[in-house]
């Protein structure tokens, strides 16, 4: 059996779990994941090795050798462990998973298939029951937290906030705005000062398409964008 490196960029443990598959210790399931060419099956651990002691033993949230906790949340269901009590962890029957749940509240909601937001959910069959748009990691199964935007696509929020940080404001998938209307509105103002500082002498006119409300036309053409005669904003495509 292998022992690998117990620092892990998903989870505070102290314990390795050891794979059924084979038969190897890693510290979560995505380590040994992203090492291997096969996937462990969380559900199938039945050992662990103690990083204090390195003593191999059943799962349990207790070392039987040192006594050393492993972590503050255990969940014998999914063999599952982590010392950030803040998060504040909980198992999902309906999931079959151990969720997030932090500050906010969350419920299962039977047509989506997961735990949301009981204040802010906007109910779609399955919606987390797929790929990040940007990365491509299911969400379902991811440990990141993922949002539902305005133009109802689920992604992960540190992808979204990656594209805005690139100035990048429209969904991969459907190309309509992401934002929200408060903020797409400041966007287009900011955007229309722009060019209200610096106009361009010669009056091209584009045929243009408008990616949130479909309006077709023409639209005066300037670096910084080409307005949309239907909504104002500027989240067009050239015809």
């Amino acid at each position: 059996m292998d022992t690998n490196n117990v620092e892990c960029p998903h989870y505070v443990r102290r314990c390795l779990l050891v794979a059924p598959c084979c038969d190897k210790a890693y510290v979560c399931r995505h380590c040994h994941n992203d090492a291997e060419a096969h996937e462990m099956d969380r559900h199938a651990v039945k050992e662990v090795v103690c990083a204090a002691c390195t003593v191999q033993q059943p799962v349990s949230q207790t070392c039987v050798s040192c006594r050393t906790q492993f972590a503050a949340y255990f969940c014998a269901v999914c063999n599952f462990f982590d010392d950030r009590a803040e998060r504040n962890y909980y198992h999902c029957d309906k999931c079959g998973i151990c969720r997030v749940k932090g500050d906010a509240e969350f419920i299962h909601c039977d047509t989506c298939r997961t735990c949301v937001n009981a204040l802010n959910h906007r109910c779609k069959a399955e919606q987390f029951h797929t790929d990040c748009p940007i990365c491509l990691e299911n969400l379902f199964h991811s440990v990141k937290p993922a949002c539902v935007p305005a133009c109802g696509h689920p992604i992960h929020v540190h992808c979204m906030m990656s594209c805005f940080h690139q100035n990048r404001t429209s969904c991969p998938l459907c190309r309509k705005t992401m934002i929200s209307p408060d903020r797409l509105r400041q966007h287009n103002e900011s955007i229309d000062t722009l060019i209200s500082m610096q106009p361009i002498q010669e009056c091209l006119m584009l045929a243009i398409r408008c990616n949130d409300c479909d309006f077709a036309g023409e639209a005066q053409f300037h670096p910084y964008g080409m307005k949309c005669g239907g909504c104002g904003g500027y989240n067009t495509a050239r015809q």
